[in-house]
């Protein structure tokens, strides 16, 4: 059995990490997010400004919990939305946000005499902000200039009474449920914001597409994060809501746009020749590991470009879903949302939650078996009690270093739990302590040889941005 990584080998160390920005398979879609390999074969964390009492602890397993000694002491934002024990109290709230939503989006898509969002500050600097969202027509995909104000007009009503129609339909659908009496019975999640093609502000200077940066399909810096908690977005599963005929080959890409940098942050990423097989009675995509945390000051772009895969080469493929989708914090924190992104041929669900006052964590494992073995890591945190899938049966047991990163609220527990055929094991990690709470004991020996450690907010780099005023 080959020895444990050295303190070297996994250490995340100071200095600025490479990053491959734009990774691509033979197909033409992004690869994942990664770091060169290590000497373990797997990524490393590198921090981009070194602090001298940001210290790696080791345990006598060889198991560490980081933290950088910069945790601010701050009061709590206190939630918009407390736990709603009633099913129709909760109904109730959530409609009325729902229709807020609905107002205030009507209000950002249908202004079609606004000039885009103003900046805050001196002439000087709307003019800086302006000429940096806006760029040249060479460098966006917007297709503004192709449509007159009219036809732009038209394309936002026809939008918006769909919108309003699956908003409607599906608001009386939840009050049928609930008028049965059954608080067991399952909600159907409400419609998510699908934009538009084209929108009032794609023929100012400012629109979705500017601001996203839609053309821009390479993947975020994975070295971008913040070590004080923000707020956070964790995405915990996405799956087929419908579709005409099952099993079926599902490619493509699943990506956030966030505030730190509106990159693809891709949390489903699949090659054409990589397509994962979805059955009739499970309909969930495999997340991948984002590159990083995903931070939300205010919104953030959801990208969607899936497809099924034909026999052929690909020229029959048929696409199986195409959107932005844009998505709300709303100061509801902490909540878990479930919302749906519909489409002509196919509907998906997605469950996330924003997280106040959260860090990132990046969970590294390194395992050595003898020989395979079915095999599966899950994470749950303090934050919410829904299990996040960190690796699945293509989980690497060859000594390579496998890497996750997932939301933590701050000072928030973390368990990492290994299922290897009957037996369960665990690791309790906590933002704030170094080293483990609790490892498992010499049992786990008789599988192999597993190591694991968290890096809590473990970097210190943001792009230079100007501060934006939102509508």
């Amino acid at each position: 059995m080959a020895a444990p990584p050295t303190e070297e080998q996994l250490s995340s160390g100071s200095g600025e990490a490479e990053v491959y920005h734009d990774t691509t398979y033979g197909d033409g879609y992004p690869g994942a997010c990664t770091d060169p390999p290590a000497d373990l074969g797997g990524p490393t964390i590198k921090n981009t400004e070194p602090h001298d009492h940001q210290a790696l602890v080791f345990t006598d397993s060889d198991q560490l919990s980081c933290r950088t000694s910069e945790i601010v002491s701050t009061q709590k934002v206190s939630d918009d939305n407390e736990d709603i024990n009633e099913y129709d109290a909760q109904s109730i709230d959530e409609d009325s946000d729902e229709e807020d939503d609905i107002c205030q989006y009507d209000e950002q898509l249908i202004d079609d005499d606004s000039d885009g969002e103003k900046c805050c500050g001196d002439e000087e600097d709307s003019d800086e902000y302006d000429a940096q969202l806006s760029g040249k027509d060479s460098e966006t995909n917007c297709p503004g200039k192709n449509y007159s104000k009219e036809e732009v007009g038209k394309i936002v009503d026809r939008w918006f009474d769909s919108f309003t129609r699956q908003f409607d339909d599906c608001l009386d659908l939840r009050k049928e449920i609930l008028a049965r009496g059954d608080k067991n019975a399952r909600l159907p999640p409400y419609p998510l914001k699908v934009l538009p093609e084209v929108t009032g502000q794609c023929i100012g200077r400012f629109c979705y597409h500017r601001e996203y940066r839609t053309h821009d399909t390479s993947t975020t810096a994975s070295v971008l994060g913040y070590r004080r908690p923000k707020v956070m977005l964790q995405v915990f599963s996405l799956r087929l809501a419908s579709y005409e005929s099952y099993p079926i080959n599902v490619y493509g890409i699943f990506a956030v746009r966030d505030d730190l940098e509106p990159l693809r942050n891709l949390v489903f990423n699949r090659p054409r020749d990589d397509a994962v097989t979805i059955e009739q009675d499970f309909f969930t995509l495999p997340l991948c590991s984002p590159c990083r945390g995903m931070h939300v000051l205010d919104h953030a772009l959801l990208e969607v470009d899936l497809w099924v895969k034909k026999d052929g080469d690909g020229s029959s493929d048929e696409k199986l879903h195409s959107a932005y989708v844009e998505i709300y914090v709303q100061s509801r924190f902490d909540l878990m949302r479930t919302g749906q992104i519909p489409g002509e041929s196919c509907s998906l669900e997605i469950d996330y939650m924003f997280l106040s006052w959260s860090v990132e964590a990046v969970i590294q494992v390194f395992a050595k078996v003898d020989h395979p073995r079915p095999s599966r890591f899950t994470a749950f945190s303090s934050g919410f009690d829904h299990e996040i899938v960190l690796f699945g049966d293509k989980f690497a047991q060859d000594g390579k270093v496998s890497q996750h990163v997932v939301t933590v609220k701050q000072n928030g527990k973390l368990d990492i739990c290994l299922k290897l055929e009957k037996a369960v094991f665990r690791w309790s990690f906590q933002d704030g302590v170094a080293g483990t709470l609790s490892s498992p004991d010499h049992s786990i020996l008789e599988y192999g040889q597993f190591l694991v450690r968290v890096l809590f907010a473990p970097k210190n780099s943001q792009p230079g941005k100007i501060c934006r005023c939102l509508p």
